[in-house]
């Protein structure tokens, strides 16, 4: 395909991130085989819904496990990435409370299965079932959200040493492709949205397309959002579980942060940036960051947050069977974003 063109580049990089296929599923009964022959595990299994992998619990005794296949036309070697990232997390950075793999019979953290439905492998992946409430079902403190920041902080550090080949994967959650996705504007029906979001595009080609090439740059999460974080309010920690490697890439550090931040802008529509510059807050205590890079951070933390209604708003066009349902999604990220677009953006110090 033609990627020259940014509409040609956006069909491309989403048929990369697996957005728009429609899997086969295997059953449960196929399921519990594949655990019995490959890790001689059997028990109850509850299917979880979830985006593109097959996702399942397993309750094997006093045992909770969680099992993942991956879809078919996803290349293994991403999910390898993801893989080899936990792997490299739990032998350099012991103490962070990541999700750890399980190996099969063979001593392999995953088990590639034969391709019948697509064009790759699929990958059958175990874990352990990591206990705690979802930071996105908790009320969190000023002090507990610093904690998050402060988390994410020190999982990017640790990631500072890893690389993988496929760590440069074209994804299209990954901010630093942002700037070329203004032909999703066409999708957005309402005026005042439109607006909004030509405004956030403006202000990314001027504050941060031009810094590309030179903010600090690694191997990421890609998605610490309160969905991805476990927490424990009665520890002083508070984050008690890291999940979900799913959208792990090489991207600018600040766009990590942009994640956290994009989830929780306009939660609080009188206070808009305030749960959101907590988190930076703590993220900062750990890693500093330059100015030049602070300003475009908050203009990056608008952007994912757009982002997210975008790639929503152009999905249902893409799939009329679930356009109400996705768009019903899409509503709370616009009233979020109007809510921060009504106050001025804040005004950051570096402390480096």
């Amino acid at each position: 395909m033609d990627v020259t063109t940014d509409s040609a580049f956006i069909e491309a990089v989403a048929s990369e991130s697996g957005l728009l296929t429609s899997q086969s599923q295997l059953t449960d009964p196929n399921v519990l085989e594949l655990l019995q022959q490959f890790y001689e595990l059997k028990g109850t299994l509850i299917r979880i819904p979830t985006e593109k992998d097959e996702t399942f619990r397993l309750h094997d005794g006093e045992e909770t496990y969680l099992v993942k296949v991956s879809p078919a036309d996803e290349d293994p070697l991403i999910v390898e990435l993801q893989t080899a990232c936990m792997e490299h997390l739990e032998r350099t950075a012991p103490e962070l409370p990541v999700q750890r793999l399980v190996r099969s019979r063979s001593g392999n953290p995953q088990v590639l299965l034969a391709a019948t439905d697509g064009p790759f492998s699929r990958v059958l992946r175990v874990m352990r079932f990591m206990p705690g409430a979802l930071l996105a079902n908790h009320s969190a403190s000023a002090g507990q959200l610093q904690s998050v920041g402060s988390s994410l902080a020190q999982l990017g550090l640790a990631l500072q040493g890893f690389d993988h080949p496929r760590a440069d994967r074209m994804l299209l959650w990954d901010l630093k492709h942002f700037h070329r996705l203004r032909p999703l504007l066409d999708y957005i029906d309402e005026k005042q949205r439109r607006g909004l979001a030509e405004q956030i595009f403006d202000q990314f080609d001027a504050k941060v397309a031009p810094l590309l090439d030179t903010l600090s740059t690694q191997v990421v999460h890609g998605d610490f959002s309160p969905f991805n974080v476990l927490v424990d309010p009665h520890k002083p920690d508070y984050v008690a579980g890291i999940i979900d490697f799913g959208d792990v890439v090489r991207t600018p550090v600040i766009f990590d942060l942009s994640v956290t931040m994009a989830n929780l802008l306009g939660t609080v529509p009188e206070s808009p940036w305030e749960q959101a510059l907590h988190v930076m807050d703590g993220f900062l205590t750990i890693r500093p960051l330059p100015a030049r890079e602070l300003e475009a951070l908050i203009v990056s933390a608008k952007a994912r947050l757009l982002l997210r209604a975008l790639i929503t708003q152009w999905r249902a066009s893409q799939l009329p069977q679930r356009r109400d349902y996705l768009l019903s999604h899409s509503k709370p990220d616009w009233e979020r974003l109007a809510f921060t677009a009504a106050v001025p953006a804040p005004k950051l110090h570096s402390t480096t």
